[in-house]
């Protein structure tokens, strides 16, 4: 998919093109999740996923059933929580899922 100011104008610019490996089936870019912060509240949990840009790009809440699944269907990121007791809990299943 391509790009280019009809030349009629007089301005050339450069092409756009959108590679193909960067959408999904409807023909939308794809936003990579990086980084992913979790509140780690009684229930439900809250999720927050950014891209590399630092866009906002997930927003899910969690119960505790749901969030081991969740995480394993996720591509490797960075995972920030709140530094409480069961953070270390959290933080050794997403580990032992990971490997």
């Amino acid at each position: 998919m391509g790009w280019t100011l009809p030349s009629r104008c007089g301005v050339t610019c450069a092409k756009v093109e959108v590679l193909s490996d960067h959408l999904t089936e409807r023909g939308r870019p794809v936003m990579r999740i990086t980084t992913v912060g979790i509140d780690l509240a009684k229930s439900p949990f809250q999720v927050h996923g950014v891209s590399e840009r630092g866009k906002a790009v997930l927003r899910k809440q969690l119960k505790r059933s749901g969030m081991l699944s969740f995480f394993a269907n996720l591509p490797t990121c960075l995972i920030g929580m709140e530094a409480c007791g069961r953070a270390h809990h959290w933080a050794r299943q997403l580990w032992t899922s990971a490997a």
